[in-house]
């Protein structure tokens, strides 16, 4: 058996798809633009405000082993500023400063009910209903947390690439509010960078306030002890070997006191440290912090050259050769330099990959940690030595008499307390200056500004999406509905099957074809009821003989007439897949067009199930084909002539049980070689090819077969399994004709070639129809 391929689309298949789905495209498109056109005009707009910020790395205090700007990477640093400009704590101080603001009653963000208020919508129901009696519910304010949600969903951060730079963006319902919003977000970031940045140099500032206080009270004791101890025992001076030697002790001791107040200040900043991880509650413990080996020798060896230094520079000191550009000094420095940047690489190393979230607010204290820490350790060798170098100068003092002891010992008390008051007083004055220069790491480059347009909606490019996916939907389901629709359409489709086209016939509209009844003059017959009407309808070619549907059925008539056989055609069946093709109307006015010619025509009804062309042509059916069968009557009996001039009917007669035996029998040869004598044309209307056999058993009798296909309802596979039912019987198939064809839906090289076909009226005027170039009326 032959199998139905699919034939290779072209350009104009295409073409003719789109045309056919013409009205799909243009109700998706209208359907999605007034969607799109309502929601663009009724949405509320939205102001989007844009502020600009720099960020600036943060440099480490003075006296500092390690500076923290110098581990921590620059895209970190950003990442975690935006977390900062994402987090609620900074939202709630945002709220807290609009709600202090003179136009906190105004704000859209704290008071929804304003924007409710103005709608038309809300107002006119709240209007009505206090016409029944009711009163309307209060708008309840929003709780302060849901407003600082509101307004973290509003809030855009974006970070300005290969920049140190951030825009934040801010909605609101308006353009002013908008930038409001903007600039008291801007300022609250700046205002809590500020405050952070001074916070830690305020609690090392706040020790060192405390230690100088106390030293000054001990230094104003020992200079009082000394003062009264010479006056009571009448001495003057120590002897210069003595004085040189409570010079050395306090000169160590005063740097011994010194790194002290070092190693002590780290510790408070650590405390600061510690507490501000468990505000956070991320106090990581750093011991389980997958610290590498390396990094621990490096702690080591700054630690073993820091005490290396101390010892050098006590033996310089003891010499009396110390200056600070010594030679060896420097190279300790660039030694330990070095070292402190190799350690500073290894932090931010394990920094990034152990803490949960590297771009958290808490990697920055997990990395400050670390490095106090790191400092702290690396402080202990440098108390060391000093401490051990002063135990040796004090072991030396108590060498002398117990006169010239005591005396010694309370100038060395009122030396070392006077080199310690200095010391702290530089170090507090220097914190002061530090906490004074803290500015924060934020500084606001660019405010906001007042939006001119909203950029929501954007009108335009709704509109043009609107009509894009509007069209682009109107495609999607015209594509959808030809790839689920299998039935035949075009002539292109029936021929792809193998069959010959003959004709194409256009829909008969009964609206129309009733107009045409009522206007065209000389019709015969009984045509007063409606019913008698629509029947007429059908039969187009007689009673409008001059439509474009009629010239389509003599197209037909002419086509088949001149198809090129080796025997004369006058016995010939026309059939369908299925039934409702118009196989009945179409053989109907086949046969009047071909008794119009003048060639005496018989129809016969050739369907024993289900007859109709007794109804069409007001037939009694009761005498007919299958009666001749049976031998009740003889074929001129049961012919039946019609008011159409050369046109007999043979109706089906009494309905048989076994209409396919009848068909098959030998009474049925006999009748046809008998109605071939009496008539010049043999039309059989007979049964669905698919459903019944009745037309496969009368087609090997017949000198040709016509298979009516019906556009837009024939299923493809079923015409094909029709067509090769009909070879399997060796049928001889003359063609088929394409019923039901809508000529406004078409498009193609068969259907734009249309001229001017006229036809009379009663009024003596013409009127114009398109006609196709093809052998057919146009199709659909």
């Amino acid at each position: 058996m032959e199998e139905l391929h699919e034939r290779q689309i072209s350009f104009n298949d295409y073409i003719r798809i789109l045309y056919r789905g013409r009205w799909i495209i243009l109700a998706s498109f209208l359907a999605v633009m007034l969607i799109t056109g309502y929601i663009t005009f009724t949405t509320k707009p939205v102001f989007e405000a844009t502020a600009k910020l720099m960020i600036e790395e943060k440099g480490g205090m003075e006296g500092q082993i390690f500076d923290i700007g110098g581990f921590i990477k620059k895209e970190t640093m950003v990442n975690n500023q935006v977390e900062i400009l994402r987090s609620r704590s900074l939202a709630e101080t945002t709220i807290e400063r609009l709600q202090k603001s003179p136009i906190a009653e105004q704000l859209e963000l704290l008071h929804p009910h304003i924007e409710a208020e103005a709608n038309l919508l809300a107002y006119a129901g709240q209007w009505i209903f206090g016409l029944f009696g009711g009163t309307a519910e209060p708008v309840e304010e929003p709780s302060l947390t849901d407003i600082v949600e509101e307004l973290r969903n509003r809030i855009v951060v974006t970070p300005i690439r290969d920049t140190d730079m951030i825009e934040i963006k801010v909605s609101a319902s308006s353009s002013e509010e908008a930038a409001f919003i903007t600039n008291t977000l801007a300022k609250s970031y700046s205002e809590r960078s500020r405050l952070s940045s001074q916070a830690e140099v305020r609690q090392v500032k706040n020790f060192l306030e405390e230690q100088l206080q106390n030293i000054e009270k001990q230094l104003a004791h020992s200079e009082e002890e000394l003062k009264s101890f010479k006056q009571n025992q009448k001495v003057v001076a120590l002897p210069n070997e003595t004085q040189e030697l409570i010079r050395k002790l306090a000169e160590f001791e005063g740097l011994y006191n010194e790194a002290l107040t070092e190693f002590n200040s780290n510790k408070q900043r650590l405390l600061y440290v510690d507490k501000q991880l468990q505000d956070n509650k991320q106090n990581f413990d750093l011991e389980n912090i997958s610290v590498t080996p390396y990094f621990e020798g490096l702690k080591k060896q700054i630690g073993e050259l820091q005490g290396k230094r101390a010892l050098y520079t006590a033996n310089l000191i003891n010499q009396g050769y110390y200056r600070e550009d010594d030679p060896q000094i420097r190279k300790f420095d660039d030694q330990i330099g070095l070292l402190n940047k190799q350690l500073r690489e290894e932090i931010a190393k394990f920094t990034k990959i152990d803490v949960l979230d590297p771009v958290s607010l808490s990697s920055n204290l997990v990395a400050r940690k670390i490095e106090i820490e790191a400092n702290l350790q690396a402080l202990q060798p440098k108390l060391d030595a000093l401490k051990e170098i002063t135990n040796q100068y004090s072991r030396e003092l108590e060498a002398l008499p117990e006169k010239s002891l005591r005396l010694a010992r309370l100038e060395r008390a009122a030396t070392v307390d006077e080199k310690i008051y200095l010391m702290m007083q530089e170090k507090y004055e220097e914190t002061r200056i530090t906490e004074v220069g803290q500015l924060g790491q934020v500084r606001i480059i660019d405010t906001a500004q007042a939006p001119k347009e909203p950029v929501k909606p954007r009108k335009k490019l709704y509109l043009v999406l609107g009509a894009l996916i509007g069209f682009g939907l109107g495609l999607g389901l015209t594509f959808l509905f030809e790839y689920i629709d299998n039935s035949v359409r075009s002539i292109e489709d029936v021929e792809h099957i193998g069959l010959t086209v003959l004709g194409s016939i256009p829909v008969i509209k009964e609206d129309e074809a009733l107009k045409r009844l009522k206007v065209l003059p000389g019709m015969n017959g009984n045509l007063d009821t409606l019913e008698s009407k629509k029947m007429a309808a059908r039969l187009i070619t007689h009673f409008a003989p001059k439509s474009p549907i009629s010239e389509a059925y003599r197209t037909f008539r002419t086509n088949l007439q001149y198809t090129k056989l080796d025997r004369e055609l006058k016995a010939i069946l026309v059939t369908s897949p299925g039934p409702g093709e118009g196989k009945s109307t179409s053989v109907s006015n086949l046969a009047i067009t071909m008794a119009q010619m003048g060639s005496k025509v018989l129809l016969i009804d050739s369907d024993l199930r289900r007859p109709v062309l007794h109804t069409i042509f007001k037939v009694d059916r009761r005498i007919g084909l299958s009666n001749i069968l049976v031998g009740k009557v003889s074929v001129s009996e049961a012919v039946q002539k019609t008011e159409i001039d050369n046109l007999y009917v043979l109706p089906c007669g009494t309905l048989p049980p076994n209409p396919s035996e009848l068909l098959a029998s030998s009474a049925m040869t006999r009748a046809l070689e008998e109605m071939k004598d009496l008539f010049d044309i043999i039309l059989f209307d007979s049964p669905p090819i698919i459903a019944v056999t009745d037309a496969a058993v009368l087609c090997p009798r017949l000198d040709g077969v016509i298979l009516v296909l019906k556009s837009g309802q024939t299923d493809r596979d079923a015409a094909f399994r029709a067509y090769t039912l009909l070879k399997n019987v060796n049928a001889r198939l003359l063609g088929s004709l394409l019923n039901g064809v809508q000529i406004e839906s078409m498009y193609g090289s068969y259907y734009y070639y249309y001229h001017y076909y006229y036809y009379g009226k009663g009024d003596g005027k013409k009127s114009k129809t398109r006609r196709s170039r093809h052998s057919s009326a146009s199709a659909a």
